[in-house]
């Protein structure tokens, strides 16, 4: 085999690759979020009848932000082609 065809092959397993672990990474970022959203309607359940609603809008405030910032992520990656750096792909 000459070494075009052994590059070409080896650039085709990278993108297979590089393919598998972006879909692993939604997945998992995925699941992140769902489970951010969850946490975030548990803890907002909780307090809304215990807490004041200044209180209870800071907590707001805050989880939304945790659950805005997974959400991000996945946003820039479909939207944008921004995925975290140890998934791009060759020298990109």
């Amino acid at each position: 085999m000459n070494d075009s065809v052994k590059n070409l092959l080896a650039g085709a397993s990278e993108i297979a690759d590089r393919r598998e672990q972006r879909g692993a990474w939604v997945r998992k970022t995925g699941a992140a979020c769902r489970r951010a959203m969850r946490e975030m309607d548990d803890r907002l359940g909780e307090a809304v009848d215990r807490v004041s609603e200044a209180e209870f809008n800071r907590l707001w405030d805050e989880e939304q932000a945790k659950v805005d910032a997974i959400r991000k992520q996945l946003e820039d990656a479909a939207y944008r082609d921004l995925w975290p750096k140890h998934l791009y792909f060759g020298a990109v």
